[in-house]
């Protein structure tokens, strides 16, 4: 005897509508698109356009190029400074004096020239500065090193937020599509009792029962067709794209076996000296450490080496050749700080306290990253667990259902059975939406507290 044919669920006419739901999902799709072509988008792609787009990045960015000028600032100390002047008066009016010699009429003398050409070159080169200037070098360099780190966080943030975004939508999608599944199955089941009611063969109420549940998907399905749009809007607006320009998603297959998971300690390690945090840290600690010698250098003098020419010319013509003199002196500036009031102690004891709290924040740092390791690490195995169970618990539910509709058809089962059949798969298929989201943020927060790349 063969076993009775069960057809594939399918969208019914809305009791009360003209057009199927699913028409109208298009048409109200179709008029927001404006008929414009999706645009795909996978991890990959959210990724790439975050880092192109993201401001907080984007100003890392800009952090880094300002610290690569400091570096040549801080350079600038060490080298000599050089300057060039010129000079040019033009004496409208010339000053003048008088002598009146006894017993004669006085005459008026004038003095200077017409017009007046100067010029001059100074040089300016420092010997010692408490050695202030080395250590401001040092402290660049460092300091360009900390912005690239602190850059370097800043992606690893933007790209772990990229991914949650993307996947939260993926989330949303799969909850609709959940729900879209439930509405054909319930389609098919009113079918069902429809033919059956025509028969004589149910009640009034169970074929009332069967259009309301039904009718209960709509609102879940158009609150879910929201809450799909509005996951979508936030993913391209950290992405950078228009709010209104249409995507498609696209979902990759996820290696759940985490076969080549590194061990607790490795993956410990492994974030302890990849970490940017760390690295920025340690960057700090060092910087503060070498801004106590920069303090201490104001109690020592400091040597300079200056030289200086000068060129001048005078003449009533406008020539360079008249009245030329020219002068050159070289020589050594020494300055020793007597007494600032104490100035100069407090910026000692202000670098010193910067860095033993730089010294605690290393440490604090470090103690974040073993637990949020350690943390990622146990969430990870339990995700991986819960969808294992989810998996399974999918295909007994699909199964469940598939025999309430056989013996429903046949005649040996009640309706109860089978809406309770499909209210456990909609269930499942939600728990196992969720439990994939789940997952898939536990790795991307693993791969976040480790640097490592989990497969």
């Amino acid at each position: 005897m063969s076993q009775p044919r069960v057809s594939q669920p399918r969208w019914k006419t809305i009791p009360g509508l003209a057009v199927p739901l699913a028409w109208v999902c298009l048409i109200i799709f179709s008029a927001v698109s404006g008929g414009r072509a999706e645009t795909p988008l996978t991890v990959e792609d959210v990724r790439r356009m975050a880092l192109e787009f993201n401001r907080t990045y984007l100003a890392a960015e800009e952090d880094v190029v300002k610290a690569r000028s400091d570096v040549t600032t801080a350079r600038a100390g060490a080298l000599p400074e050089i300057t060039l002047n010129g000079s040019y008066n033009r004496n409208i009016e010339l000053p003048s004096f008088f002598l009146n010699p006894e017993g004669q009429e006085a005459v008026e003398f004038k003095v200077g020239f017409k017009n007046d050409f100067g010029a001059s070159l100074s040089a300016r080169q420092s010997i010692w500065k408490g050695g202030k200037v080395f250590s401001a070098l040092r402290i660049a360099k460092l300091y360009r090193k900390y912005a690239d780190e602190i850059k370097a966080q800043v992606r690893t943030e933007v790209i772990y937020n990229a991914e949650l975004l993307f996947y939260q939508a993926i989330l949303e999608l799969s909850n609709l599509q959940v729900l879209n599944k439930a509405f054909e199955a319930n389609s098919f089941n009113l079918e069902t009792v429809e033919k059956s009611y025509s028969q004589g063969m149910v009640s009034e109420y169970e074929l009332l029962r069967a259009r309301v549940e039904k009718s209960n998907l709509i609102p879940q399905i158009l609150a879910g067709e929201s809450a799909k749009k509005l996951a979508e809007k936030r993913l391209k607006s950290f992405i950078g794209l228009d709010l209104s320009e249409p995507v498609t998603l696209i979902e990759s297959e996820d290696d759940t076996t985490l076969a080549a998971l590194l061990p607790l300690p490795s993956l410990t390690e492994t974030a302890l000296t990849g970490r940017p945090e760390m690295k920025a840290a340690d960057y700090l600690t060092e910087i503060t450490k070498k801004a106590v010698r920069v303090a201490r250098g104001g109690y020592f003098p400091e040597l300079e080496a200056v030289s200086n020419y000068s060129w001048s010319a005078q003449s009533d013509a406008f020539t360079l050749s008249d009245n030329v003199t020219r002068s050159w002196s070289a020589g050594l500036n020494l300055t020793f700080p007597l007494f600032k009031g104490g100035a100069t102690r407090g910026e000692v004891k202000r670098a010193h306290a910067d860095h033993q709290k730089a010294v605690l924040a290393a440490r604090q740092v470090r103690d974040d990253i073993r637990l949020e390791v350690e943390q990622s690490y146990d969430r990870m195995l339990q995700a991986k667990k819960t969808l294992d169970i989810q998996e399974m618990t999918i295909a007994q539910a699909e199964e469940g259902l598939k025999i309430a509709n056989l013996r429903y058809q046949s005649g040996v089962g009640t309706q109860l059975e089978v809406l309770s059949a499909q209210a456990a798969l909609t269930q499942a298929r939600n728990s196992l939406a969720l439990a994939r989201f789940v997952f898939r943020q536990a790795k991307a927060q693993l791969k976040k507290a480790t640097t490592v790349e989990i497969l």
